[in-house]
């Protein structure tokens, strides 16, 4: 049997460990042209499954907690808390034999599971063909790969899935009523040690009465400890979203920074420090919209969907 993997993000490389493991043989294509083609994200939180997920990989695999978490080098257990508004008590979790996780950096995340893998970069999928004897994918640069099963792990917005459905990826992707601002910033000495004491990692603010929720976190530690790289995402439920008269599609970075500061007007200095240290180039000139993706069923036969590609979801528990 041979497996063909479109994609070499998070999913699609797990999936090539494990057939790796196994002997059992594929290839993976990425339609990116090297592995700093674009930014792979920040962080994600490793939890419950851990110890299965690196049982799955190969002997050979470097350390799963050391090659990816985000605090490295600083050698203190990453949390993830959160603090409502009505209320002066932090709760949330660490990283301990009672509830252990990983906060691992995306991209460092991404490089570990690229362990020992022959990745073929610059292969964005144009269309496939599929039948009781085999797979064939055609890519944009007119070459061909054939093998006995197809992945899909190209993303949320899957040419796989598009293809294997014949549906366009408006048809089977939902917008979700979600209203966000995204800030980015950098920190050192008594601020960063702050935000430390706010969480070791992440932590939300939730203000029910405004119906805010604004998730802020470390993005990774700079390898002399000193500093850190920090981001927020501020949203609402906002059904206008949608709206290309949205006034957040047509804001500027300062209007939008503005805004992120009013909303937490009302908090402590000490939940408003991070909003006021953003500089304005630090806000995301693009409006994120979120999306999800509910298939009931897909298609029997030898072409099959993962990760983002069969179930786009919001980055927190996306229930």
């Amino acid at each position: 049997m041979h497996v063909l993997i479109a994609g070499a993000g998070l999913g699609g490389l797990t999936l090539a460990q494990n057939l790796r493991k196994r002997g059992i043989s594929y290839e993976i294509f990425e339609r990116d042209e090297h592995k700093d083609a674009r930014f792979q994200g920040w962080a994600i939180a490793l939890h419950t499954i851990t110890d299965e997920l690196v049982a799955s990989m190969p002997s050979d695999m470097p350390d799963l907690r050391q090659a990816t978490d985000h605090m490295s080098p600083l050698k203190i257990p990453t949390q993830i808390c959160l603090y409502p508004a009505e209320s002066i008590v932090r709760v949330g979790w660490e990283d301990c034999p009672e509830t252990p996780f990983i906060r691992a950096e995306r991209y460092r995340l991404r490089n570990h599971l690229a362990t020992n893998i022959p990745i073929q970069w610059g292969k964005r999928v144009q269309r496939i063909e599929h039948d009781d004897q085999g797979v064939a994918v055609y890519f944009e640069d007119g070459t061909t790969a054939k093998g006995d099963i197809l992945v899909g792990a190209d993303g949320v917005k899957s040419v796989v899935r598009q293809e294997l459905l014949q549906k366009s990826h408006d048809e089977v992707l939902k917008i979700i009523p979600l209203a966000a601002i995204v800030g980015e910033l950098k920190l050192s000495g008594e601020a960063f040690k702050r935000q430390l004491q706010l969480s070791h990692g992440s932590y939300s603010l939730i203000d029910s009465e405004k119906g805010y929720l604004t998730f802020c976190s470390l993005h990774d530690v700079t390898p002399d400890g000193k500093s850190a790289r920090y981001y927020w995402i501020m949203s609402r439920s906002d059904p206008t979203i949608v709206d290309p008269d949205h006034w957040l599609h047509k804001a500027t970075q300062q209007e939008k920074l503005e805004h992120a500061r009013e909303v937490m007007s009302n908090r402590e200095p000490k939940f408003r420090e991070i909003f006021d240290l953003t500089p304005v180039e630090g806000i995301k000139k693009e409006t994120h919209i979120w999306r999800d993706l509910e298939l009931s069923s897909l298609p029997a036969g030898r072409v099959v969907l993962m990760g983002d590609a069969a179930h786009v979801m919001t980055p927190f528990r996306g229930e």
